[in-house]
């Protein structure tokens, strides 16, 4: 008797392959519904970092134009220029912007140059690029001229649209629409002189 007591309880204290299975379904699905969650929370991150870049450079752009009372020249093309090279010092980046030469070559770039500062990566379009080895990152954001160049907007550039970020890209208004952007194919921007950031959603005119 003393024997099959013990023999029961070695039994009663495995595990069984169904078992098994049956716990291993349950983990599966507590898996499968939490990576969504974990994937929405990251792509949140994301877009609040861009915003916040996109506010800061507003901000950045509008000190210039207040010492300057304009608005920074247009780049030549394939020079150092621009407003993104322009705005350095009003964005905390006035080591940078005093080691680079305007109107210098973009193709004679030194290393630490080649990628924008962070604050002007989408975090987003940063998984979107493909940047080879000694090539200049493209930008990020990109300025629209208003009203004879006395106003502006700052938006995300637009997926199919790719510039050097040290050339100070510029777009006109009217190249958003039904513009396609790395945030479910809506791009962010900002008004210029006023506070807060906007979400220019697919296939949606610009106001």
């Amino acid at each position: 008797m003393v024997m099959a007591k013990k023999r029961v309880c070695k039994r009663l204290a495995g595990v069984t392959v169904l078992e098994l299975m049956i716990v291993l379904s349950i983990i599966g699905i507590l898996l499968a519904l939490l990576l969504p969650a974990v994937q929405v929370v990251r792509e949140r991150a994301r877009e609040t970092v861009c915003k916040n870049n996109l506010h800061q450079l507003n901000l950045g752009i509008a000190h210039y134009f207040e010492i300057h009372k304009k608005l920074p020249p247009r780049p030549q093309p394939g020079q150092f220029g621009g407003w993104s090279i322009e705005v350095l010092p009003f964005i905390e980046q006035k080591n940078l912007g005093e080691s680079i030469q305007i109107g210098s070559l973009l193709e004679t770039a030194t290393e630490m140059h080649l990628r924008q500062p962070r604050i002007m990566r989408c975090p987003n379009r940063e998984i979107l690029d493909k940047v080879a080895d000694g090539q200049m990152h493209p930008a990020h954001y990109v300025l629209v001229p208003l009203n004879k160049r006395q106003s502006y907007m700052v938006f995300e550039s637009p997926l199919t649209v790719i510039a050097p970020w040290a050339n100070g890209m510029e777009m006109s208004h009217g190249e958003f629409d039904h513009a396609v952007g790395p945030h479910h194919k809506g791009l962010f921007y900002a008004s210029g002189f006023q506070q807060g950031v906007g979400m220019l959603l697919h296939g949606q005119p610009v106001q």
